[in-house]
């Protein structure tokens, strides 16, 4: 974890869950975390909270990743400030879980604006600094439903189908430049997201896991710089089938309650 010291993270999504326990890993390694979302008074507390912990400053912005001038004009302060960007991590989101005729068309559209059009935003922002350096690597947090939708899951699962197309297709286009990016792919998580999403729709069977976990995984992806990280590792189990006995796996999701 030395190789984080000193290392300038910007953290979408800080103000709680996942963002906001990496921001406090990071900092533990040494890091500086750059802290962004909309709740600039969370925000404020994390940073206090980081301050009296490790006597790290991280500075935080209020940030809408919906909105694009924002966008640019917070990723530019930063880069004032810092000179530099190490690592990007995009954890900005949230998820609705309902039947596809009764989701309203403002919600499908809300959801894909902040999950993949906000992280589409933030990246190309962040990207061109980067390159120039020929250094920096951009974490993207998806979730196991980039590979799988169940029952209700529809409009959020294709938000998260497009963020591993977009982070594929980066991922080939920054070959040999220096720059690197990693897709982290957990299955659900015990954060506010359920606040809003229909905890019932997901299978009882399944396991929920700690937005510390997912931090911890974050923290592992920021040095190891793999393409691809599957949270549990179990999760690759239904992947693999879906591809490998198709009628067997639709039969399957078909039934599950």
């Amino acid at each position: 974890m030395l190789m984080l010291q000193n290392q300038i993270v910007l953290i979408t999504g800080a103000s709680s869950g996942i963002g906001r326990d990496a921001a406090l890993l990071f900092a533990k390694h040494g890091a500086l975390p750059v802290l962004t979302a909309r709740s600039i008074d969370k925000l404020e507390a994390l940073s206090a909270e980081i301050k009296q912990l490790y006597n790290i400053e991280a500075p935080f912005y209020a940030l809408d990743v919906t909105d694009g001038e924002q966008v640019e004009r917070v990723v530019a302060e930063v880069l004032r400030r810092f000179t530099r960007i190490d690592l990007l991590l995009n954890s900005s989101g949230y998820g609705l879980f309902i039947p596809t005729d009764e989701i309203a068309m403002e919600e499908v559209e809300g959801m894909m604006n902040v999950n993949y059009f906000g992280l589409v935003r933030v990246t190309k922002a962040v990207l061109p600094s980067m390159q120039k350096r020929n250094s920096g690597h951009i974490i993207n947090l998806a979730s196991i439903a980039s590979f799988m939708a169940g029952k209700k899951h529809g409009a959020y699962a294709a938000t998260k189908h497009a963020v591993m197309g977009f982070s594929d297709a980066l991922r080939y286009e920054l070959h040999g430049t220096g720059v690197t990016l990693s897709t982290i792919n957990p299955g659900p998580v015990e954060t506010p997201f359920f606040d809003r999403a229909d905890r019932k729709s997901v299978p009882k069977l399944v396991r929920f896991l700690t937005s510390e976990e997912v931090a911890a995984t974050v923290l592992k992806a920021a040095v190891q710089k793999k393409p691809l990280y599957l949270m549990p590792k179990s999760a690759g189990i239904p992947v693999k089938l879906r591809h490998l006995f198709p009628r067997l796996y639709d039969w399957a999701m078909s039934i599950v309650k």
